[in-house]
């Protein structure tokens, strides 16, 4: 029982509190304990067995307790030690007859519990075997560490007969021998079947946890053998009636008196071992050698013969054991690789993709449900084998000829490359085409090229969406040109009546009239001059997208153009106290060749936007030159100002039409948004390009490069 103590704040402890037992737990106590009180008195019967069989005194052909000891080691850890040691104990005063304190009672005990818990120790902790023995390696480490410490074990166990006066210490090398032989028959036959057939249900009984996949290997055997009932049944029959049959032929047959016979036990123990694994050879070799030993006990022979027949099952068992796990291996290979193969059976049989693949010859190796479905074929024996390219991909979309050395296909099988190919037509077995995207991917073995693997997926209504998306786009950019065009080619008709409103009333403005009519008039002019911007900002921009928009080119004065273009921004600017300046680098040239009229455009918009988002400071204009184009001149302008500036944001959109930087900004400052539209394509026109560098609060630079050429030689006024 155990219990809790609970310590206060004070640091005394206070009565310990028991904690009542689960009836699980109960349950799981009892069954271990009967496990316990089972395993010493099994110990103590098959110890007592083992005095029909000794061959010196106190010494005896096999030793069973040995093989239950090492497997109950292995199986519950070293919790068992105490009950090995009190079997041994038992067994020593009621089999053997021998004092209580005796070195060979102690002595052989603690060599032998000791032995075995460091053998288990090793297993358990060190080389972490799977203890159900499902691989040769698991094997192999069970028989190495169990025979090794079955040798200790023996020299230190016959060491204290021979200081208890029980074996003559002329014996002690062949008493040794004998013991040491005798309890490796008994680990290399007992201990295995015990592992394979007992120890899982004894943990099971225990409620312990067993070893991983056992539930997976149990089924895994009745799948093997369910279907074949009666097959197994006749041929367990069989394996039986070969070892008793083995067994009468060297102990009653007529040559019972020759031990070359005794290699006949061989037979029996390789057909079980390649029939039925390891699980059957394990059941097989402890059959057998029991057999022997009974044979050995009714027929006796001389200790020459009993010494050869020893060994003979030492070896006997090693063998079966190593080839047992050797077939079992293999068939759990073989399992698995039947499992990968039906999964991936399964995934080419459930995928959409068409999946084959070619040998170096071009020949097809495999294909799947979907291959044969997308290419019409009603079995794969009308593909496996043929010429893949001869059979679907022979003929170009225009039905001429493919020839092989030109596929694409062939020339990545051939040099082991990966192919990806979005726009590939093949043949259908009606002979009908079919439009693919493919892949193909080479198959490398060991470094050794042997083929590819290639896949395609059906793009026809994939390739249909996409030139229905093509002409709906070409129909869209055709119904925009014709906009363009048509409001390009207004541009006349518009602009006229206009300039025809504005010239009478600037005519009415001028004869006689009192302040109202005035006031009327001046409102009117005043609208048609902003319905004209707005006409012809958006004109521009009409011409500029169906094309119709051409440059002029001549000799100019940047500074001029300046001038001319910050004169109307002038009034603005003072009535708004904010100071207009330029600044032009030595570096510019005094005259270049261009169109001046467009420059001027931009700067205008430029520099209006900037006076128009400053309420203070100043809006400057610096030019400088940047590092030539072909002999051109690369001018830089940058149009500053300290007004309320642009977030990252809307950086991003205000160089879109009818776009401003929020839409509070129409209402505040007003203005259409085509301004910097206008000024971004016009720069683009004049081959350059436009940006702004700018923060909330910080004001803006607007930059902008033009390319322009050198003067033709004519002068410009400066």
């Amino acid at each position: 029982m155990k219990a809790q103590a609970e310590t206060n704040s004070t640091g005394n402890s206070n009565s310990a509190v028991p904690r009542k037992a689960s009836p699980l737990q109960n349950s799981t106590r009892a069954r271990r304990a009967c496990v316990a009180v089972v395993f010493v008195a099994l110990y103590v019967l098959l110890d007592r067995s083992t005095v029909f069989f000794q061959m010196w005194t106190g010494v005896s052909a096999w030793y069973p307790p040995s093989g239950l000891s090492l497997a109950m080691l292995i199986g519950f850890g070293g919790s068992y030690i105490p009950l090995i040691m009190l079997g041994g104990v038992i067994s020593a005063l009621t089999n053997y007859h021998q004092s209580l304190l005796s070195f060979n009672t102690i002595g052989a005990n603690l060599a032998v519990s000791g032995g075995y818990w460091a053998a288990a120790y090793v297993l358990r902790r060190v080389l972490k075997i799977d203890w159900q023995l499902r691989s040769i390696r698991d094997v192999f480490r069970l028989l190495v560490v169990s025979v090794a410490s079955s040798c200790a074990v023996a020299f230190a166990g016959v060491l204290m007969g021979v200081a208890d006066h029980a074996i003559k210490p002329s014996e002690y090398l062949s008493a040794s021998i004998t013991w040491w032989v005798g309890d490796a028959v008994t680990l290399a036959s007992l201990t295995p079947f015990l592992l394979v057939y007992v120890m899982p249900w004894l943990l099971r009984f225990c409620r312990l946890p067993a070893a991983k996949g056992e539930a997976t290997a149990a089924k895994r055997t009745a799948l093997r053998f369910g279907s074949h009932a009666m097959l197994v049944w006749i041929e367990s029959l069989l394996l039986i009636a070969s070892i008793g049959g083995t067994l009468w032929i060297v102990f009653l047959g007529s040559y019972s008196y020759r031990s070359e016979l005794f290699y006949l036990f061989f037979l029996p123990i390789i057909w079980v071992a390649v029939r039925r694994g390891l699980r059957g050879v394990t059941a097989g070799i402890l059959a057998l050698n029991f057999g022997i030993i009974v044979l050995l006990r009714i027929y006796p022979q001389d200790n020459q013969q009993l010494a050869v027949v020893q060994f003979l099952m030492l070896i006997l068992s090693l063998t079966g054991l190593v080839l047992g796990a050797v077939i079992s291996e293999r068939d759990r290979s073989e399992h698995r690789l039947a499992e990968e193969e039906e999964h991936i059976r399964l995934l080419m049989e459930s995928t959409a993709e068409a999946i084959y693949g070619v040998d170096l010859a071009g020949a097809c190796t495999f294909c799947n449900p979907a291959f044969l479905r997308l290419m019409g074929y009603e079995s794969r024996k009308a593909v496996l084998g043929k010429n893949i390219h001869n059979l679907v991909h022979h003929a170009l979309p225009n039905g001429s000829p493919y020839p092989p050395e030109e596929c694409p296909l062939v020339y990545a099988l051939l040099n082991g490359k990966r192919l990806h190919a979005p726009d590939e037509l093949l043949w259908r077995a009606d002979g009908t085409s079919l439009a693919v995207e493919m892949w193909s991917y080479p198959v490398i073995n060991e470094g050794e090229l042997r083929g590819s693997v290639v896949t395609f997926l059906d793009v026809t209504e994939r390739k249909r969406a996409e030139q229905a998306l093509h002409q709906a786009k070409e129909d869209a950019e055709a119904a925009n040109r014709a906009k363009s065009h048509f409001l390009a080619n207004m541009s006349h008709e518009i602009r006229t009546p206009m300039n025809g409103i504005l010239g009478m009333t600037d005519l009415a403005l001028e004869t006689e009239l009192n302040p109202e009519q005035r006031e009327y008039l001046g409102m009117v002019k005043s609208s048609g001059e902003s319905l004209l911007t707005l006409l012809n900002d958006i004109l521009d921009l009409s011409k500029i997208e169906a094309g119709k928009f051409e440059l002029d080119s001549s000799d100019f004065s940047i500074e001029n153009c300046i001038e001319e273009a910050l004169q109307p921004l002038a009034i603005s600017a003072q009535q708004k106290g904010i100071e207009l300046v330029w600044d032009i680098a030595a570096d510019v040239p005094n005259i270049v060749c261009g169109d001046p009229t467009r420059l001027r455009q931009v700067l205008i918009n430029l520099t209006g936007n900037a006076l128009k988002f400053t309420s203070e400071g100043e809006v400057a204009i610096h030019v400088k030159c940047d590092s030539p184009r072909d002999e051109n001149f690369l001018i830089h302008f940058t149009v500053s100002d300290t007004g309320i500036g642009i977030s990252q944001e809307n950086q991003k959109k205000i160089f879109s039409a009818f776009s401003q930087a929020d839409m509070s900004t129409t209402r505040r400052f007003g203005g259409t948004g085509l301004g910097l539209s206008i000024s971004e394509r016009l720069v683009k026109l004049m081959a350059g390009r436009i940006w702004v560098e700018s923060a909330e609060g910080k004001g803006s630079r607007f930059h902008f490069q033009v390319l322009l050429q050198p003067a033709q030689g004519v002068e410009v006024e400066t």
